[in-house]
């Protein structure tokens, strides 16, 4: 399913002269780009996994095989809305952490992250402010595959907060409704 993800991106982006028209949050229209990069070795995989001590998840090293990371939605400012690491930047994070945590990526402010604990099971992404504690993280119940997708179909906007958008604008209707 992976490559079925990757492949539609890449067909869209070179149907299109390697750009996209993409809605961000207020209905702004933005043209925007990716890139990707060499796929890494099973032997390379095998390699970090025995280094780190951890299991990878399998559709997250299908992506790594894929690509080695990639920049996700860049506008024409250069300024990359994704931006999904390669196998040496995630070694590079987790060797800063010293934890069962690997941070696989960025979207602005906020850190892509892989519970390695949970690896094995369905729901392993977490989602945290950059330099914020892991306390005040969120579990996104879903794993590499879900949230790729998603992240793809709403166009590099912050899924992960639209239930939260919803709530507050429901809250304020309700206030507004009492008056």
């Amino acid at each position: 399913m992976i490559e079925k993800i990757i492949n539609s991106l890449r067909k869209r982006l070179w149907e299109n002269n390697n750009v996209i028209e993409v809605c961000k949050n207020e209905g702004e229209v933005y043209r925007t780009t990716c890139t990707f990069f060499d796929g890494v070795s099973k032997n390379q995989l095998q390699v970090f996994e025995e280094e780190m001590h951890v299991s990878l998840p399998e559709d997250y090293k299908q992506f790594l095989q894929l690509t080695n990371g990639c920049n996700l939605f860049i506008d024409a400012d250069k300024k990359i809305t994704g931006n999904l690491y390669s196998l040496e930047d995630v070694r590079e994070t987790a060797y800063k952490s010293q934890s069962l945590y690997m941070t696989i990526g960025s979207v602005g402010e906020e850190e892509i992250i892989i519970d390695s604990k949970k690896s094995a099971h369905p729901a392993y992404i977490i989602v945290k402010k950059r330099n914020a504690s892991f306390q005040d993280a969120h579990v996104l119940h879903m794993n590499f595959q879900k949230w790729l997708d998603c992240f793809i179909v709403s166009q590099g906007n912050c899924f992960w907060h639209w239930n939260r958008l919803s709530n507050k604008a429901h809250s304020t209707d309700k206030k507004t409704t009492a008056q």
